[in-house]
């Protein structure tokens, strides 16, 4: 499975368990260990250990190598790589907290323009 596909396996899987305001942002440029960042809300910390199950079932069921898994649920942020694909799963607070679209997105600015 490339990478696309493994990009819309973890989107299925988000959006079909109601994580809410999914983004994905291409960080081949800036990343040696990933090709998308993919960021997904949830809105509980409940809710986010049930996604991350289902998230991790999806990648082994389509044979994709989890190489991380980090976090509690309750911390209200967990970091899951599967293949080549990069999820945060946040709560909200966290998420406006952490602002980490518009880091990533410079980043990815930088590396451009380099």
């Amino acid at each position: 499975m490339n990478e696309k596909e493994q990009l819309e396996l973890a989107l299925k899987v988000l959006d079909e368990h109601k994580a809410e305001d999914l983004v994905s942002i291409d960080v081949s440029s800036v990343s040696p260990f990933a090709t998308f960042t993919v960021l997904a809300t949830c809105p509980n910390a409940r809710a986010l250990d049930a996604i991350l199950n289902y998230l991790e079932e999806a990648f082994q069921k389509a044979e994709i190598d989890i190489s991380v898994k980090e976090g509690e649920p309750d911390s209200g942020w967990v970091l899951f790589q599967g293949g080549e694909i990069l999820v945060h799963l946040l709560l909200q607070g966290n998420r406006k907290a952490l602002n980490l679209e518009e880091y990533l997105e410079r980043l990815n600015s930088k590396a451009n323009k380099q």
